[in-house]
């Protein structure tokens, strides 16, 4: 996330984005990339679509649901892709019109 990005975010002054669908999404386009590098290995997962709290609310939602239904044996702070199948719960939500691909480099 750039500095002009938090910026706007933080100052009151920048207006909420529009809706342009009956959905009540914003016409604001995301892009989410990732590199993960481990023992030498390196993945890349994308996540592009179009407005991102039209996303980001579903997956919240997504994993405390998958937490909260099941039963761990996990005793303190996880992140959740330490007890969930990150691919499973971004294929369950497949927001219209969300891309997302994981490759290996």
């Amino acid at each position: 996330m750039s500095e002009v990005s938090l910026k706007n975010v933080r100052d009151a002054s920048t207006p909420s984005p529009q809706a342009v669908d009956a959905a009540g999404s914003s016409a604001q386009r995301f892009v989410v990339d990732v590199v993960a590098r481990r023992n030498g290995a390196i993945r890349r997962a994308v996540a592009r679509g179009r407005d991102i709290y039209a996303f980001t609310a579903p997956l919240v939602c997504e994993v405390v649901e998958r937490l909260l239904d099941q039963e761990f044996d996990y005793v303190g702070a996880h992140a959740p892709t330490a007890v969930l199948n990150a691919g499973d719960v971004l294929a369950a939500l497949q927001p219209d019109p969300l891309a997302f691909e994981i490759a290996a480099e």
